[in-house]
This record gives C-alpha cells, sequence and structure tokens, in this order.
C-alpha cells in the first residue's frame, strides 16, 4: 500500500469523472435553464445534510481504526441500513415543507427522488469502507469510471428530451445505484446480521467528534446557496452553483484523488511521524503545483471560456468565477487536513477548527446577502484567506512536521502562478488591437498561461525537469 498506487487510480477515476461532469456542464447549461440548475442545487443541498448522517461516522471509524472484526462491521452496516431507511421516510415527508420554505413547487419532487440514494448509499458506505481500508483504489476507480460514464448517458438523454431537473435526478440515481452493486460485490464482505452495541460504543468516541464536525461542515459549506436560494432569485442562484462548480472541478478532484489516497495511510503511519510528515508534504507540493495556475488560468479566461461553453445567457458567471478561482486554490489546501485530523484520531480538534471556520464563511454570506452576490462572493474569499493559516499549521504541527516546510512546500509554485496570472492580464490588454475571433483568444490566453508558467516554474525550481525526465526515461525503459 503506497499513496502513489492511490493517486494512480483515482487519479484515472478522477479524469473521467470530470471528463462527464464538464460534458454534463456544456450539454446541461444548453438544454437546462438557470432555475433548473438552482433546484437541484437546493436538492443537492439536502443529498449532502443526510449523507452526514447516514453512517454517522462509523465508516471512517473503520478505516481508521488499527484492527477490526466481522462483529464491528456487522454492527456498523446494520446501523446504516436503518439510518438510510428512516432518512429516506424522513426527507420523502419534509420534502413539501423544504419546497414551500424555498417557495419552488419543483423542489418537493426532486427531494422524493433522491431520496432513494439514501437507502443505496447507506446499505453500502462499509462496502466502500472496506475496499478504501485495503487500499483497493483500482477496483473504486474502474466503478466510479463506468458509472459515471452510464449515469452521463442517462441523464444527457433526459436532457435532450425535455426532462429539465429530472435529467440531472436520473442521473444522480443512476450513479448510485451502480457505484452501490459494484462495491457489494467487489468488497468481499457478505452481509451479516449481527448488532453488538459494544462495538458501536467502542467508536463512538471517533464518530461523534466526526459527525458534529460534518454537521458543522455541511452548513458552513451551504450556507451560501441556502442564503441566495432564499434572499436572491433562483436564476442568481443558478449562476452562483454553476460558478462554483465550476471552480470546484480541478478543486474537488484534486482533494477526492489526495484526501482519500492520504487517510488510509496516514491511518497505518500513525506510529511514523517522520514517514508521514514526508507522505503529507509530498502530497501539498503536487496541489500546489497543479491546483494555482489552473485555477488562475481559468480566472484570465473567465470571459471567453463562458460564452463559448456555455453561451451569453450566463452573464454573471465570468466575474464570478475570477474571485471563485482563488477560493480554490486555498480550499484544495486546506481540504488535505481533514485527512490528517482523521488519521490521528483528533476529531474533537477537527470539530474545533471547523466552528471556527464556519463562524468566518457563514458571517460572510450573511453580511453579502444584505448587499449582492458579487460582495458575498468577495467576502467568501476574505474568510478563506484567513482560514487557511490556523488550519494548515494545526495539520502540519499534529504530524509532527514544521509549518516553515509546509510554506517551503508552496511558495514557488503559487509565485509563479501568481507571475503567471498578472503577465498574461497584462498582454491581454493589447488583443483589441488586434482582429482575432474570441475562440482565438481563448486558445491563446491558455497556451500562454501554460509556457509562461512551465517556464517560470523550471526557472525558479531546476530539479522538477531532471525529475520528469528521469520519470519519462525509467518508464520508456520499462
Amino acid at each position: 500500500m503506497n499513496l502513489l498506487h492511490n493517486v494512480k487510480w483515482l487519479a484515472l477515476s478522477q479524469v473521467v469523472k470530470v471528463a462527464c461532469q464538464l460534458l454534463g456542464l456544456v450539454i446541461f447549461a444548453r438544454y437546462l435553464t438557470p432555475k433548473d440548475i438552482g433546484v437541484m442545487s437546493l436538492t443537492m443541498i439536502v443529498v449532502s445534510f443526510v449523507n452526514i448522517l447516514r453512517d454517522m461516522g462509523s465508516s471512517a471509524a473503520i478505516i481508521q481504526k488499527e484492527e477490526i472484526d466481522d462483529t464491528l462491521i456487522s454492527s456498523v452496516f446494520i446501523l446504516n441500513t436503518i439510518m438510510g431507511f428512516s432518512l429516506a421516510i424522513i426527507f420523502y415527508f419534509l420534502s413539501y415543507y423544504i419546497s414551500h420554505f424555498f417557495q419552488l413547487e419543483l423542489l418537493q419532487y426532486t427531494i422524493k427522488l433522491i431520496s432513494i440514494t439514501f437507502i443505496l448509499n447507506s446499505i453500502t458506505s462499509v462496502h466502500l469502507a472496506i475496499l478504501e481500508r485495503k487500499s483497493k483504489f483500482r477496483t473504486i476507480a474502474l466503478t466510479e469510471v463506468i458509472s459515471s460514464i452510464c449515469a452521463l448517458t442517462m441523464g444527457v438523454y433526459f436532457a435532450t428530451h425535455d426532462y429539465g431537473v429530472y435529467s440531472l435526478v436520473f442521473q444522480t440515481l443512476s450513479f448510485s445505484l451502480l457505484t452501490s452493486i459494484s462495491f457489494c460485490f467487489f468488497s468481499g464482505w457478505k452481509v451479516k446480521f449481527i448488532f453488538d452495541i459494544d462495538k458501536i460504543k467502542s467508536i463512538f468516541k471517533f464518530s461523534s467528534n466526526l459527525v458534529l464536525f460534518n454537521f458543522v461542515n455541511y452548513f458552513s459549506r451551504n450556507s451560501d446557496e441556502m442564503i441566495i436560494g432564499k434572499f436572491f432569485t433562483a436564476s442568481i442562484l443558478g449562476e452562483y452553483s454553476l460558478a462554483y462548480r465550476v471552480m470546484l472541478f480541478p478543486v474537488q478532484n484534486m482533494r477526492s484523488i489526495l484526501t482519500r489516497s492520504l487517510y488510509p495511510i496516514l491511518s497505518r503511519l500513525q506510529t511514523s511521524s517522520n514517514e508521514a510528515v514526508e507522505v503529507y508534504l509530498k502530497s501539498i507540493k503536487a496541489i500546489a503545483m497543479i491546483v494555482p495556475p489552473v485555477m488562475l488560468c481559468l480566472s484570465t479566461v473567465s470571459h471567453e471560456f463562458t460564452l463559448l461553453v456555455f453561451g451569453s445567457q450566463w452573464l454573471l458567471l465570468p466575474k464570478l468565477l475570477v474571485w471563485l478561482s482563488v477560493v480554490g486554490i486555498l480550499q484544495a489546501i486546506v481540504s488535505t487536513t481533514g485527512a490528517v485530523f482523521m488519521s490521528k484520531g483528533k476529531t474533537d480538534l477537527l470539530l474545533y477548527i471547523s466552528i471556527f471556520n464556519s463562524v468566518l464563511q457563514v458571517g460572510s454570506f450573511i453580511i453579502g446577502g444584505f448587499y449582492n452576490i458579487e460582495v458575498l462572493v468577495k467576502l467568501y474569499l476574505l474568510a478563506n484567506v484567513i482560514m487557511f493559516f490556523p488550519n494548515t499549521m494545526l495539520a502540519v504541527r499534529l504530524l509532527g512536521g514544521r509549518f516553515s516546510d509546509f510554506m517551503l512546500c508552496i511558495y514557488k509554485p503559487m509565485l509563479c502562478a501568481v507571475l503567471m496570472f498578472f503577465l498574461v492580464k497584462l498582454i491581454g490588454l493589447y488583443f483589441v488591437y488586434f482582429n482575432i475571433s474570441l475562440i482565438e483568444i481563448f486558445i491563446i490566453k491558455i497556451l500562454l498561461s501554460f509556457v509562461i508558467y512551465i517556464s517560470l516554474l523550471l526557472l525558479t525550481n531546476p530539479n522538477v525537469y531532471y525529475v520528469v525526465k528521469n520519470k519519462i526515461m525509467l518508464t520508456l525503459g520499462n
């Protein structure tokens, strides 16, 4: 079991999922309205909330514990199954009141349909935890790849046949069903109806703090869409939601790959601080070399990107992407700290720092709600800047490392990305003097960003060239 093996297979999964998501975004943005996207965003807020409760943090405890047995796994499975069915029933009947609160009748029906996933995901959460504990990410990746392609096909079919927001619901249902069946089959664990309350109690401290953290994190992460959905129009929520989803592509995918890879490995390295620090800093350096240039490149082409990909009806999207791209850089790095806290069993510390984060984020959304969507996004960025330092400092110190080493890992690639951004923006000012099309400007800016960033990176990190060269030679040699 090693980080590179995990990253390799999860990267494959994420590349395919990103391709599916990008293709889906383009198609759905053409066939669906901003209101449809807004309704689905509110539906997914409910899904995110249920995901906190459906396994009560017990699946993460299975990965973190040094030793597990069939009795513990079976007890967690039964607990999760009961929770899944209960939550599906509760939210089926709550759907009317939720839709009434947001004054969107359509929301009632999307929540009722999506509640099926609560049962599917709860039943199979233990099977997925077993696969991740054993670092069987090849199996997980292939399952997610096939499921993503099939689910996208389903969603696109219904979108092109005028099913509106239901096309997004059917896509989500398809992915959940396919992955659930596969995880059950490949985990190798057979269901046993054994329940031991003492086994549940043995993981209670870890899981209870994790659930509380997820609660706080949920309201922190989703309060923006709740506030926008309540005090602004569904169309503005749709614009913000699409901008946020575009920003999340590189962030979420990098985070998903490294966090899922890191957690089981750091959990096994609890007694080896030096090795754990080395693994973590390598992950942070990888993020710092990839995410900042991608996000800042997105910021430089936000106007051209929106017009070419989504169309002229998305008026707010380019402005929102400029600010959210910087938020994405900070979140990509901070999001890895959760794996550190959980691997050390410090879910209480994770809870405390999440409360601090939540106060900042929710405060920025509430204040921004009194103004307009652009002010809200700028305040959200400020909150993320303030959060960055205490979160990363605590994580590095908990592993036994030094914050100065952490900063040394990120400052050069971050600086190169910032310089790239300003140079491309400066060069872009002169495009008005030339008779070139929108798509040509888009391509030129991307190529400029790539060339400038790689040049600056090699100039400030000469060893990167030799490391990459050696990797290529070894690959060709094999």
